[in-house]
């Protein structure tokens, strides 16, 4: 991970430890792997890491409004389309590592749509 692009971040010593910067995506390795269905007729597939694309675009913050819900549900879909994983794996998402990837995607957002300082427990 580069120290300068994410040194700001609030992010534990082992949380930053888990992100690499690769140039245009992030990849943050799982605490918590875990496991999902791509459809009905496929078999269950495993998520050790997440690659989420730091060049957002439009068809990634549509996910946000098709996801409907509270900040949770749309942070969730956010990660999701950056990730290329379908919506409903987030499900499995480990709260640690959502934590980590809603912090580490926020440098890449507008401003609109950036939480800021406040924080909800």
């Amino acid at each position: 991970m580069t120290t300068d692009l994410l040194a700001d971040l609030e992010l534990t010593e082992e949380e930053r430890a888990r992100v690499q910067d690769l140039g245009d995506a992030l990849q943050i390795t799982l605490a918590e792997p875990f496991s999902y269905k791509h459809s009905k007729l496929d078999g269950m597939r495993e998520v050790t890491e997440l690659r989420l694309v730091k060049k957002v675009k439009g068809k990634h913050l549509k996910a946000i409004d098709q996801a409907g819900g509270g900040e949770i549900a749309q942070g969730l879909a956010l990660v999701a389309a950056l990730s290329g994983i379908p919506a409903h794996a987030m499900d499995e998402l480990d709260l640690v590592d959502m934590e980590v990837a809603l912090t580490v995607i926020e440098p890449f957002l507008p401003k609109r749509l950036r939480t800021g300082t406040s924080s909800s427990a």
